[in-house]
């Protein structure tokens, strides 16, 4: 693998400040090395884990087999402990026969006869016989097995001479250590019998039934059972009995053992034992327990053996394998991880001379892999930005290029638009100023301009027409004003006439009223004359005279009542003469006034140059 720099990409977030400050810059800047280095804590860890582990799992089953080896102790002290009580109990019973006490004639077959019945009915009992201890020589009394009157003293039941027969106790039962009768080795339980203060019972085992019940089933493994002097009490190999156990710093699990009695710990165990040659002839593991029943004083002690290597061989092989597969797995991770960070160190640097030729702007350079993890994903991310730029460098180009022509399109429209605003200001302008037949010129080139154009002109054209119009009606309003104002002075003249002929009419009505009035009066005054001269007279002439007087009177009266009422009519159209005048006078000072206006509207009008006709229709105001 090589060194070759690389982005720290950890800066930005806390892990990489703390790494930052951590990691050395040099390697922070080489992926190589970082990864090197997180292989090394990789490896480290995995052979502390390793180790751990195979330590605690190895010290956990050294543990076991502590534990085992107590146990295993502790069993076949409980199995000697229960053979020690049951055949304790078996002679105490048997002890306890009154037969066993007779003294009489004839008693010694009848004991005998017992004793064989006794020896048959109990499980392993190689010996019976009852002994009469006194201060001569303990001799049998009776005996299936033995001769009648033998001394004891001078076989091989030695133990008879170190046993304290004057303080067993009816109940108590002494226990001896193993001996050989013949040759089987045999323990001898003693008990006094009943009724008797010299005779005491005894029932002898062979331990070879014990050897066998606690015997292991391990080819390595084997169990001894030694007294506190070193003699092997109980062995697998009959011919180990009675013989030395070993020096005495193999006794020291027997040391130990006695130091348990009467405490609440059962059993113990020495893991390493040195090498001994009475023993094992390398270093092995022993498990010790004390052997303690009840009334039954015993200093025997069990111990159970088997090699180190044996004992501890899962152990050494879990160790030995658990290095193994830690070495292993430090060196799967190391070869593993060398492999991978080749790998990868080599497409990161082919990636990264990629990225730099796309950063120099070679979008031509290409770079592939076949790996389909986030490297490949991310070689395929810059082929897809490769391809990207390409593309939108090719946009942008025709882009620009696509802007070059809009630009020249839109200067040469910009240019288009100057040129013809400033056609359409000036023609604007000329039209402005009174030249209503301009007309702006469109030509096809835009839209806007030509719709500009259009609009203008018909606005124009609409201007135009209702200039000209307004030119005719200003004239026919002036035209109009005048012959107004004309027959308005007529009217006004003939108004006068006319009310002048009204009011000399009016006068002469109301002459004449005056005088028919006067008339009527002197013809009441002639009738009042007549009729008081007809009552006086019954003439038939004065009669018709006076109602030709009344008549006349009347009529008179009649013509003075319509004088009256002409006088009042006139009056009536003497004063709508005057009103009429009145009103010709306001409609005459109006149409001067429009005439006064028409006339400059009309020099205003004429200032506008127009070629259209105007159709505007006034009426013919010189009719009205």
């Amino acid at each position: 693998m090589t060194d070759d720099r690389e982005v720290d990409s950890t800066a930005g977030s806390d892990g990489g400040s703390v790494f930052s400050r951590v990691v050395p810059n040099f390697i922070r800047r080489r992926f190589t090395l970082k990864f090197a280095l997180i292989l090394v804590v990789m490896g480290l860890a995995i052979g502390v884990i390793g180790a751990t582990a195979t330590g605690a799992v190895a010290e956990q089953v050294e543990q076991n087999v502590k534990e085992e080896y107590q146990n295993l102790a502790s069993q076949q002290a409980n199995a000697i402990e229960t053979w020690v009580e049951r055949n304790s109990i078996s002679v105490k019973l048997a002890s306890k026969d009154t037969a066993l006490s007779r003294t009489d004639p004839g008693s010694r077959f009848d004991i005998q006869q017992e004793l064989a019945t006794t020896a048959g009915n109990v499980y392993g009992v190689h010996g019976i016989y009852l002994l009469n201890y006194s201060e001569h020589a303990p001799r049998v009394v009776a005996s299936p097995q033995i001769s009648f009157e033998m001394n004891l003293s001078e076989t091989t039941r030695a133990w008879i001479q170190s046993t304290p027969f004057d303080s067993l106790d009816v109940m108590d039962v002494h226990v001896t250590d193993v001996h050989r009768v013949g040759e089987t080795p045999v323990v001898a339980f003693v008990s006094p019998a009943a009724d008797h203060p010299d005779r005491y019972l005894v029932m002898e085992y062979s331990v070879a039934d014990l050897a066998s019940s606690i015997d292991t089933t391990s080819d390595d493994r084997f169990t001894q059972v030694v007294n506190d002097d070193g003699i092997v009490q109980v062995a697998g190999e009959s011919a180990e009995v009675l013989g030395q156990y070993g020096d005495q710093r193999a006794l020291h699990p027997v040391t130990l053992a006695a130091t348990l009695r009467g405490t609440d710990r059962p059993a113990g165990v020495i893991p390493d034992m040195a090498a001994k040659t009475a023993v094992i002839d390398e270093q092995y593991t022993v498990g010790y327990a004390p052997i303690s029943v009840t009334n039954v004083p015993l200093n025997w002690t069990v111990l159970v053996h088997e090699p180190r290597s044996s004992v501890y061989g899962f152990v050494w092989a879990i160790s030995r394998w658990g290095r193994l597969a830690t070495l292993g797995g430090v060196i799967l991770v190391g070869v593993l991880g060398a492999a991978i960070g080749y790998n990868t160190t080599r497409d990161l640097n082919r990636l990264r001379h990629w990225a730099g030729k796309l950063r120099d702007g070679d979008l031509e350079a290409t770079a592939g892999t076949s790996r389909i993890d986030a490297i490949g994903e991310l070689y395929d991310g810059f082929e897809n930005m490769r391809s990207s730029l390409n593309q939108q460098i090719t946009e942008a180009e025709r882009a620009r290029k696509e802007a070059e022509v809009s630009r020249a399109e839109a200067m040469r429209m910009n240019e288009y638009l100057q040129q013809k605003a400033e056609e359409y200001s000036d023609t604007m302008r000329q039209c402005a100023d009174g030249d209503l037949t301009q007309r702006l010129d469109p030509d096809g080139e835009n839209e806007a301009m030509d719709q500009i154009a259009t609009s203008f002109n018909e606005m124009v054209a609409e201007l135009e027409r209702t200039t000209e119009e307004l030119k005719q009606f200003a004239v026919r309003v002036e035209e109009t004003g005048e012959v107004l104002q004309a027959s308005s002075d007529s009217v006004r003249v003939a108004s006068g006439h006319v009310a002048d002929s009204v009011q000399r009419i009016a006068d002469d009505a109301d002459d004449q009223k005056e005088r028919l009035q006067d008339v009527s009066a002197e013809i009441d005054d002639l009738a009042d004359s007549f009729e008081q001269l007809a009552a006086e007279e019954t003439d038939q002439d004065v009669d018709e005279q006076v109602d030709r007087l009344n008549e006349i009177a009347a009529r008179v009266g009649e013509v003075a009542t319509l004088s009256e009422e002409t006088l009042a009519e006139s009056g009536i159209v003497a004063g709508a003469a005057e009103e009429q005048a009145s009103e010709l006078t306001a409609v005459s000072e109006r149409a001067q006034d429009l005439t006064q206006y028409a006339r400059p509207l009309h020099d205003a009008l004429e200032e506008f140059d127009t070629d259209s006709e105007g159709d505007l229709y006034v009426g013919d105001l010189s009719a009205d």
